[in-house]
Parts: C-alpha cells; sequence; structure tokens
C-alpha cells in the first residue's frame, strides 16, 4: 500500500482531496468525520459495491474502502486515514501529546473499530429482508445506480448475506459482542453522558464508538437517522432503536453527534 503517511504534500501538487466510497459504509463515515473534523474539503467518489474492488486494487492494493486520496497520497483504512491526518494536519487534534492517553485511545480505537464488523452484520440482518433494500443499499448514489439496485434486489440480498456473513450462527454472536461492549461503554461513562472516553476532550476514541454504534442508535446528523431509513426496513429495527436510546451509551452516541458532528459537519 502507498500511503507515504509520514510525507507532507507539496502544495502545488495537491489534487482534490477524494474520498473512495460506500455513502453508508461505517468506516467511510468515520473517515468523512475526521475530515470535517479538521475542517479539510473533500470530495466523495461513490463506487458500487463489488466492481468496486478493481479500482481500490489499482488505487492502494486493497479490496476494501474507505480509501483517500490526499494529493499523491493515497491511503486506505479508516485508522490509517485518521493516523495520516493527525500527522499531516495537526490542526483540531484527536490525538493528545501525553503518551499514556494516547495509547489508551487508540487501544479503544482498535476495540471499537473491530466493533463495526458486528454492527453492520447485525444492521442488516434486520434489513436484507425488507422490500425496500435496494432503497436502503443505494441511497446516496445517483439516479442511474439507484435503477441498477432496484432491478437487482434478489442478487443484492444474497450479496449482502455472504459478504457480511448475514447468517443465524453470526448474527447471533455479533449481537452478544454489541451488548457486551455496550456494558463496557457504559461502565466507562459511569452514569454520565458528558463524559469523554480519555480524558476531558473529544478524541478519536470517541468518534470511532459513536460512529459505530450510530446505525444501531440512528443520531440525527447520522447517515441513518429514522428519517432516511424507508418505512419497511426501519420497522424491524424500531422496537431496538427505541430501546438503545433509552440507554446510556445510546444517550451518549446521541450527545456526540449532537455536539461534534452536526454542529461541524
Amino acid at each position: 500500500m502507498d500511503n507515504r503517511a509520514g510525507k507532507r504534500p507539496d502544495k502545488n501538487l495537491v489534487m482534490s482531496r477524494l474520498i473512495y466510497q460506500f455513502p453508508l459504509s461505517l468506516y467511510c463515515e468515520k473517515t468523512r468525520w475526521n475530515l470535517d473534523w479538521k475542517k479539510l474539503d473533500w470530495q466523495p467518489v461513490n463506487l458500487i459495491p463489488g466492481p468496486h474492488a478493481f479500482r481500490a486494487w489499482s488505487l492502494a492494493r486493497q479490496r476494501s474502502l474507505p480509501i483517500l486520496v490526499d494529493g499523491k497520497n493515497r491511503i486506505g483504512d479508516s485508522t490509517d486515514i485518521a493516523l495520516y491526518l493527525e500527522s499531516i494536519y495537526p490542526q483540531h487534534a484527536l490525538l493528545p501529546a501525553d503518551s499514556r492517553q494516547r495509547l489508551e485511545i487508540l487501544a479503544l480505537e482498535n476495540e471499537f473499530d473491530a466493533l463495526g464488523t458486528d454492527v453492520r452484520r447485525c444492521v442488516w440482518s434486520l434489513a436484507v429482508d425488507s422490500p425496500d433494500i435496494d432503497v436502503l443499499f443505494f441511497r446516496g448514489y445517483d439516479n442511474e445506480q439507484r435503477r441498477l439496485g432496484h432491478w437487482m434486489r434478489p442478487a443484492l440480498r444474497q450479496m449482502i448475506r455472504h459478504t457480511f456473513d448475514v447468517w443465524p450462527g453470526p448474527v447471533e454472536r455479533s449481537w452478544q459482542t454489541i451488548y457486551s461492549t455496550l456494558e463496557k461503554l457504559e461502565a466507562r461513562l459511569q452514569g454520565d453522558i458528558d463524559r469523554y472516553l480519555v480524558g476531558d476532550t473529544f478524541t478519536l476514541a470517541d468518534l470511532t464508538a459513536a460512529c459505530m454504534l450510530a446505525p444501531l442508535v440512528g443520531p440525527v446528523g447520522s447517515p441513518w437517522p429514522d428519517e432516511r431509513i424507508p418505512d419497511a426496513a426501519l420497522g424491524a429495527s424500531e422496537e431496538l432503536r427505541r430501546h438503545l436510546r433509552e440507554r446510556i451509551a445510546g444517550q451518549w452516541v446521541i450527545r456526540i453527534y449532537a455536539e461534534h458532528r452536526q454542529g461541524n459537519a
């Protein structure tokens, strides 16, 4: 992978800053938030799942998104992108200078980043059989891409099941992991939704945790609020969302988005 994270872009050579992404991806939202927090200009390039792999490989020798193109630098993986941005654009830092706190934040970031796989699997398990699965999956794409999604609904359902391992056993284990992590988060918050995970300021750990849990909670300012989910797809998760919003963890996610995403984006 050609990330050259320590090399500062030549201002005379910087092209448009691009994110190759899926609009609904948790990890792409994490990178968008990261860039917006640092007040950096960027433009999205939406790729179709499946064929995207060819473009991703040509850009960064990987098949997953997001990929950030920043001048001559090409960085894949949302965590690598976050570290690159901290190194090259230190304004509005998400990592402190204190080495102990920095290590603690990175450990939490890694834990919540991994949780995204479980959240993604469980969310799609609730939506995969919806008659509006194509409307949900292709939200954020252009009209031609959305029409393609409408005609490929049966294949789309199979792709989701196989790509995200949306089968009863893995889904059950993922729910167990999610609820275990929610309990750990709430223990760390000690009943106070105004707390941050490390120290007294918003950091990469808070950004990652809120982002990975947002598809379950549906905070305003995220890609997944109730009003942006088709009614048929929302129905299966409506009670779950109500339950999670009553929990300390859910209230914390809503607060983090309200204070650090909506007003910042």
